[in-house]
Formats: structure tokens, sequence, C-alpha cells
């Protein structure tokens, strides 16, 4: 007969078999997390968490241009005799971030610290990780001084480049700078492009008013992106007295595929300098506000309609811009309008792309509005110059709109009117009488007569209009 002991359970009394088991589980628990705390503890051994930093210790603080002064006697040399200068004093920059290669990308790499006296460019071995606004302490130990183009950078090693030019390497960030505090203002100083041609500018953050893209950079983009590989620009900035200075940027950036704006307003970046060209490097393109009217302009308000128009140039002097009250002289590439000359005693009014430096020049002579509920009728001159147009390409194109109110030149109707206009074969300043160009019959409704000049440096036609007549069939 079997011992009662070898039962394993009978009507839920457990049996020393059932507590054996419990023990046994009950052991096989502690025994894993054993093993759990070894395998972490082995992980530790193994090195698989970094160790604590090593502790960031500052040196003797500086002014930015105690440190680029290390650099002038190098810089006082003609640039193939310049070699690096390390720097050997335990010292630090205390300053702020005003541009770093975290913003719109027209900076790779590199990042600007300004401290009250100027601005400094440093390069890094990485992308940086320092955005506007930070503050921070840089130790400057054992980094050395170079420059490109005349423009002092702060970087590592010193290295030969592929045309044999020494140049400083970028430098760790983790090693040298210590982040302070983020989301700090940054003030750019308000100066004019003659102020900031300066070496006291170099690598500041500056805002320049009342400035804006000269009429050759009309329609033109901020770089070429689509470039293989993206290509950096050069752009000319001007201002209301024609001093200019150059706007770069990388074909990386964010907004390098931009028309570049053709108002006037303001801009922010840093001054740099490369050989004797001065330059402006955007930091944010956000901070580019330039919407307001370009200096020179003049109010044109399109006139109310009228019935007749006889307009033959003859008020204006030799060199002076059309403008006609109730008219409109508009230029929508490349700036030029159309100008008052006079030849052999008599005035007109003439446009061309001639000795322009334009890659695109349109303008457009609009005149007043003309009744249309009866008949009317269009007659004006025309005569060429020196024409340099190819193939189809044409200077000129005389145009009707009856929905252009003054404002909507891109979204009016524009259409073409017939008319003899001097040609190519023409001899060069005669002029040709258009012929009879009867004007669309729309009751209750007026309408605009637009001269269309399209031309470049290289298309430079010279062409004149005179004597434009409208008239009322009898």
């Amino acid at each position: 007969m079997a011992s009662t002991t070898s039962l394993i359970s009978v009507s839920g009394i457990k049996t020393r078999e059932d507590k054996k088991m419990k023990i046994n589980l009950n052991e096989l628990k502690v025994i894993a997390a054993i093993a759990a705390l070894l395998v972490i503890n082995s992980c530790i051994d193994n090195n698989e968490t970094p160790p604590p930093g090593k502790e960031f210790v500052a040196g003797e603080t500086v002014t930015v241009d105690q440190v680029k002064g290390l650099y002038a006697a190098e810089l006082a040399k003609p640039w193939q005799e310049r070699v690096p200068v390390h720097i050997t004093q335990d010292w630090s920059l205390k300053g702020i971030i005003t541009a770093s290669d975290k913003k719109d990308g027209n900076l790779y790499k590199e990042a600007f610290i300004e401290d009250g006296t100027t601005g400094l460019r440093m390069l890094f071995d990485a992308t940086s990780g320092l955005y506007i606004g930070d503050s921070v302490i840089v130790n400057v130990k054992d980094l050395y001084l170079g420059d490109y183009g005349n423009f002092i950078q702060m970087g590592s090693v010193p290295y030969y480049d592929d045309e044999g030019n020494i140049r400083v390497s970028g430098f760790n960030m983790d090693t040298h700078v210590l982040k302070l505090s983020i989301g700090n203002p940054t003030y750019p100083a308000t100066a004019t492009i003659t102020q900031v041609k300066s070496s006291q500018w170099l690598g500041k953050l500056v805002k320049l008013e009342n400035v804006e893209f000269d009429d050759n950079e009309t329609g033109r983009t901020w770089a070429d992106p689509d470039a293989d590989p993206p290509a950096s620009a050069n752009r000319d900035l001007v201002d209301c007295s024609d001093k200019s200075i150059i706007v770069r940027t990388s074909g990386y950036a964010s907004f390098a595929g931009e028309t570049l704006p053709s108002g006037k307003g303001s801009i922010v970046g840093i001054v740099t300098v490369f050989n004797s060209d001065y330059q402006i490097i955007v930091r944010d393109y956000s901070e580019v506000q330039m919407t307001g009217e370009r200096c020179g302009y003049v109010p044109q308000p399109l006139g109310t309609p009228v019935e007749t128009l006889s307009e033959n140039f003859s008020i204006f002097s030799d060199n002076a811009t059309v403008y006609i009250s109730g008219w409109q002289n508009l230029a929508t590439a490349g700036g030029r309008l159309w100008l008052a000359k006079t030849f052999s005693g008599n005035t007109y009014a003439q446009a061309t792309g001639y000795n322009s430096d334009l890659t695109s020049m349109v303008t457009w002579l609009i005149t007043r509005p003309v009744i249309l509920s009866t008949q009317k009728v269009l007659t004006f001159q025309t005569a060429k110059a020196y024409w340099a147009h190819t193939g189809t390409n044409l200077p000129m194109q005389v145009l009707f709109s009856s929905d252009y109110n003054g404002t909507n030149m891109a979204t009016a109707t524009w259409t073409p009117l017939t008319a003899v206009l001097a040609q190519k074969s023409d001899p060069d300043h005669t002029f040709i009488n258009s012929g009879n160009v009867n004007l669309p019959v729309m009751a209750g409704k007026s309408g605009v007569i637009a001269f269309k000049y399209t031309g470049n440096d290289t298309e430079s036609t010279t062409y004149r209009v005179d004597n434009i007549i409208v008239t009322a069939v009898k």
C-alpha cells in the first residue's frame, strides 16, 4: 500500500511535495535576480556607459579684440608669407553667439562670437551645436588663428589645402566651448554701408537700413542651389547714395533659390571681407525686411479716363525720366526706365539695354486710360538704333488692357495691338509711322496702351517712341 505522503494533493490539502516545489521556484527567482545584477555590473565594467566628463576650467577672460590682435603682425604681411598663430596663452573668451550653422544653412561648421568689442569666426570639426543667443565661454589655448582672404578665423591644427595654401582646421567644440545659457537676445548695431567697410566692423552683427538690391540684381536668386554642386553667389546691395556692398550667400542656404526682394528696407547680417571686398552674410532669412518703395520712387497714380491723348515729350529735358501726370513709367525687371532723349532737335522717349550689365530688362510706358465707348484710333512713331536682338526676339511690344487698374500688372489682361514698328532692316534713327490702330469699342469702359521694352546687356537694341496720339473717329 502506498504511503499517504506520496499523494500530491487531496481535497485542497497541500503535501510536503507541494511545499518543496514552492521553495524551488523561489530559489530560481533569487538566482535570476542575482544574474541580472551581474550582467549590469558587467556592462559597467566593460565601459558601455560613458565615464564622467572632464571638468571645464576657464582661462583668463580676454576680449575678442585681444585674441585677434595676436594675428595682427601676420595680417600685415603679404598673404603668401603668412602662417597661422598658435595661441599659447591660457585665455578664454566670454560672449554671445551671433550667428551659427544651426540656422538656415548659410553657414557650415562655424559660428560667430561677439563680446562687445568685435566678432570672430570659429571653425569646428563638425556641426557646432551652437545656436544664436547662446552665451558661451571658449578656451582658446592651443587653438590657432589664420585668415581666409584677410578675414581672421580661429580653428585647430593648420593644414595645406589643394592649392598649397595653409589653413586652420576646425576644432572640437566639446573640448573648448562651455555653454552657459541659451536664448539670450542679440542686438545688431545699426550702421551704414560706408561705416561697415572698416576692419573694426569685421565679424560683427549689423543692421543696414534703407538699402535695396541693385537694379541689375532684379529677378535673380540669392544663390544657385540647382548647380552641381550648389553654387554660392555675390549680390550687390546698395543704398540711396549708390554706396554698395556684397551680400554673400551659400548655395546650400535654405533660401538660396528664393528671388531677391525687389523693394527697399533693412537686412541683418555678419560683416566679413574677402581680399578687399566687404561682404554681408545673412544669419537668419526672417531678418531680411525689404518691402518698401525703392530709392528714387516717384508715385505714379493712374489718371482718370480721358477721351483723347497727345504726347510728343517736348516738355522734357535730355536724359530726364519720363514722368507724365496720369501715366506710368515702370520697370518689372532690371530697374531701367524710359528716358527722354533729344536728337536733331526732336525729343522722344527711349529705352535701351546698352551698357546696362543687366541679365533682364523690362520697362513699361503706360498711357492714361482712354474712354472706349466710341471708336478710338491710336497712332505713334517708332525708331531704332544699333539693333542687337537675336532671332525672333523683339525689343518692343504695344499692348492694350481694359482691366489694368494701375497696380495689378501681373494679373491684368494684356492684348497685343497690330501696328507697324521699326525693324532691324530699317535705317537707324529714322522714325516709322505706326499706321492707324483701332482700339476695341467697349461701352462704359476704358483702357490703357503700354509700350513694353524687353532686352538685356547683350540684346541691347535702342528703341524710341514719339508722337503718341489717340483720337475719336468722327
